[in-house]
């Protein structure tokens, strides 16, 4: 069944529920009123006809009065009486009587009046019993004839209320219809060929119907970001497969044509030395770019992170006095505000070394003879901030992308593979923190910043 057809029936069910509810309760209550209106007019009846033989004289007069006023009465009323003599002697209508209950009877002869079933007695002051039915008949003819009318009105009712329901509920159901088939066109040839860039019709009144169209905008939104970060991110991985088959493919080349040259060489001590050479070099050039390769993926998964609360400041001055032992020929000064000297981050010690002597190592390549690094620990109340800062300017186009992979400068040495960057990026986005570059007039500054450490 269709909601719509769930729904009225439903509405339906409630609704002939609360009708036999209804009927029953008013043919009762018409039934009691009915009941107690017959009474009162059978006793009203009962004294008439005693106030009829009131005023004559002689017994057998009256007592022709009373039977004849009480045959009256009876026919009148659809229903039957009794004249009951003192002596026993019974006189009924024409259409009968049922026996009276001889307690009753007495009850009525000591008290004047009494009550047998539905027959009313009422005692002359001669002894003699008159007694009347109450017309049973006609209040069961009434109350059935009220839970006819009541039941034909309840079923016209039931049948407009049924079509008023169902045009009131095709109208509320139609913008759901609406949306259902919005949604089946969003997709007509799967995820691939959907245009996730739509958004469902939002119905006028701020309604439940419109409530469930935004929360559907707001899921298809959320699809069409992470859709599009996984288009964007499988793009990145083959392009990043590419480079580094491609990278690879260098050393590879090298190690291989080395071996055959080995093979050919013979026992020349010279060329056998060459070639052992370029061997270590470039099995060292592929060993590294694997190295940084599995960084790379082991950061982007946030995995093999050995968290602790620790220092930087002394991290840096340990990186930058081992950089100093490998750049004579530069000048590498560490600077940090005495406060900033005892701040803290949550990191992983060896990787956020790695990053730092990244950033010098990129530093102290593109920065000639007697030039300066500089490296600085700032921040604010809740980041700590480390910037290399070295003589050397980038194009614009450089800039945008120098921390993705594979990405080298128009003036960088021969040999690396351009992850360094992309390390250092990954490091800090894996502690929760970032990267940034800024072009000064004469110097470049590449910063990492971290969240501090909570005190």
């Amino acid at each position: 069944m269709t909601l719509r057809a769930r729904l009225l029936a439903l509405l339906g069910v409630v609704l002939l529920a609360a009708f036999v509810l209804a009927g029953t309760a008013v043919t009762l209550g018409v039934r009691a009123s009915a009941w107690a209106q017959a009474e009162q007019t059978v006793t009203r009846a009962l004294a008439g006809v005693n106030l009829a033989g009131a005023g004559v004289d002689g017994q057998d007069t009256r007592l022709g009065v009373w039977y004849r006023r009480l045959s009256e009465e009876a026919l009148g009323l659809h229903t039957q009486g009794t004249l009951i003599l003192p002596d026993g002697r019974t006189y009924g209508t024409d259409s009968g009587s049922d026996a009276v209950d001889a307690a009753a009877l007495r009850r009525a002869r000591r008290d004047g009046q009494a009550v047998s079933g539905i027959t009313r007695l009422l005692s002359t002051p001669g002894g003699t019993v008159l007694a009347l039915d109450i017309p049973r008949a006609d209040v069961d003819g009434l109350a059935r004839r009220t839970a006819g009318i009541f039941a034909a009105v309840a079923a016209v009712t039931l049948l407009l209320a049924t079509l008023g329901a169902w045009w009131l509920l095709g109208v509320g159901l139609r913008p759901v219809r609406v949306m259902a088939r919005r949604a089946e066109d969003l997709h007509p040839a799967g995820v691939a060929g959907a245009d996730l860039g739509a958004r469902l019709p939002l119905p006028g009144p701020h309604d439940e119907v419109r409530s469930l169209a935004e929360s559907l905008n707001r899921l298809l939104a959320r699809l069409e970001d992470s859709v599009s970060r996984l288009r964007t991110e499988e793009a990145r991985t083959r392009a990043f497969a590419a480079d580094a088959s491609h990278e690879l493919r260098t050393p590879l080349a090298a190690i291989a044509g080395s071996l055959e040259v080995l093979e050919r060489a013979g026992d020349d001590p010279d060329v056998r030395g060459r070639l052992h050479a370029t061997l270590r070099r470039e099995t060292r050039r592929a060993t590294r770019l694997v190295e940084d390769l599995l960084t790379l993926t082991r950061l982007d998964a946030g995995a093999g992170l050995r968290l602790e609360v620790l220092e930087p400041w002394p991290l840096l001055l340990e990186t930058t006095e081992a950089a100093r032992h490998l750049a004579p020929h530069l000048t590498l000064e560490v600077q940090a505000a005495p406060d900033m000297r005892r701040a803290r981050v949550t990191a992983d010690r060896t990787r956020l070394e790695g990053a730092v002597w990244n950033l010098l190592r990129n530093a102290m390549t593109a920065t000639p003879a007697g030039g300066s690094v500089n490296v600085t620990l700032d921040g604010d109340p809740t980041t700590v901030r480390i910037a290399v800062r070295n003589p050397a300017r980038l194009p614009d186009e450089f800039r945008a992308r120098m921390f993705d992979r594979f990405a080298r400068g128009p003036d960088a040495p021969p040999g690396g593979v351009g992850l360094g960057l992309a390390i250092v990026q990954a490091t800090a986005r894996a502690h929760g923190g970032d990267v940034a570059v800024t072009q000064h007039p004469d110097d470049l500054e590449v910063s990492v910043t971290l969240p501090r450490a909570s005190p």
